[in-house]
């Protein structure tokens, strides 16, 4: 490989730039905005040639917790390819994304099939589309540009052998999703209830495997569409657990928490920024942020961050979860589930979301900016 080729490596969450600044400050990387076809959760990241690259890859295999939550992408002639510093042959390059070895498991058009490892991410599918489109002047000039859209998958979830639910999302972290959807549902409270998830027919398939648990055949059937995704379907309550709503606990947050999911939400996600259709879903723990995730529904994203912080053993009675969407009852309820104490977002709730949030006592904040918001209620404005 020559060594003028071009490296970046992204990352998952800012702080995670930052740290690899530092450790990798010898090299003098070049600091530069996320390239815009690259899907990553933070803004920035490394630049660097072949030689400095191997290098920062070597350096980094001490630092576990940065290598969790970077990636590395070499530049093919006008594309950004997922590979690794050295490990990359001619002949991949040529190839391109699907070979290389490092590369994004395309869940809608894999050949195999995954199971879950508690505690390791699976590959995300690659979550937009190009399309030809004529756009129009007010004075009838006509062009034919590309646009960038975004992916929607569906995804059959079965729990213990029974059709339980359908999901209509964006095809990434698909294991954080069913694992969110399964608590915020009221299906289970702990990971450890889980035996196993498999992703089968090019991940439109789950098999949920929950340990001693039998349906509850009496449960009356229900079809739910949620108010964000149509399509999305709740066939039946037979593994719901009828304490999963119950008062949560007080707790005292810092409102420089909140403020600080609003700034990077200003700043930008990546799928939002290549569609303009994604929301976003932020979750940190006590200021410490965790992860954010982004889905065409609001409710997918809120989900694959809870998803998240339970493979990662976050309590998340200790978590505040920002969101891009409006609050209706439903994001409430699911928040409820979850245990999360704090609930803000960047948009409007309603009155009965209101209502519902002091009745279990949750902290609710709209209209998150980065320099203002409106409390709602919680314990520390009592």
């Amino acid at each position: 490989m020559e060594a003028k080729r071009e490296w970046v490596l992204v990352f998952d969450s800012t702080h995670a730039a930052m740290a690899a600044q530092n450790i990798l400050s010898s090299l003098d990387p070049f600091v530069i905005p996320t390239p815009r076809t690259i899907t990553a959760s933070c803004g920035i990241s490394l630049r660097m040639d072949e030689v400095r690259a191997i290098k920062a890859k070597k350096l980094l295999l001490e630092h576990s917790d940065i290598c969790e939550l970077s990636k590395w992408y070499v530049k093919v002639d006008v594309a950004w390819v997922p590979a690794i510093p050295g490990e990359l042959e001619e002949g991949d390059a040529l190839r391109g994304v699907g070979e290389c070895s490092s590369a994004p498991l395309l869940l809608c058009s894999a050949a195999k099939d995954a199971r879950l490892r508690l505690g390791g991410d699976e590959d995300p599918a690659y979550p937009i589309a190009t399309v030809q489109v004529h756009t129009v002047s007010s004075d009838g000039v006509s062009e034919l540009v590309p646009m960038t859209v975004q992916a929607e998958h569906s995804l059959d979830v079965y729990v213990n052998e029974e059709l339980t639910m359908r999901v209509v999302c964006t095809p990434t972290h698909l294991f954080d999703l069913i694992i969110g959807r399964l608590r915020t549902e009221g299906l289970i409270f702990s990971i450890d209830e889980i035996e196993s998830i498999d992703l089968l027919a090019e991940g439109r398939r789950a098999n949920v495997y929950l340990r001693n648990r039998e349906a509850d055949l009496s449960r009356a059937h229900v079809n739910v569409v949620p108010t964000c995704c149509t399509g999305n379907q709740l066939f039946n309550s037979y593994f719901v657990n009828d304490d999963s709503m119950r008062k949560l606990e007080s707790f005292d947050w810092e409102p420089e928490w909140v403020f600080s999911l609003a700034r990077m939400l200003a700043s930008d996600t990546p799928l939002h920024r290549q569609t303009f259709g994604a929301h976003s879903c932020y979750l940190s723990h006590k200021g410490t942020l965790i992860c954010c995730r982004e889905d065409l529904g609001r409710h997918n994203a809120l989900d694959k961050v809870v998803g998240k912080a339970m493979r990662e053993g976050v309590k998340l009675e200790e978590c505040v979860l920002y969101s891009s969407g409006r609050v209706p009852v439903d994001m409430v309820q699911k928040v409820i589930r979850a245990r999360i104490p704090v609930l803000a977002s960047k948009a409007v709730p309603t009155d009965m979301t209101i209502r519902l949030a002091k009745e279990f006592n949750l902290t609710l904040i709209c209209s998150a900016r980065p320099d203002s918001m409106k409390v709602l209620n919680s314990p520390n404005f009592a």
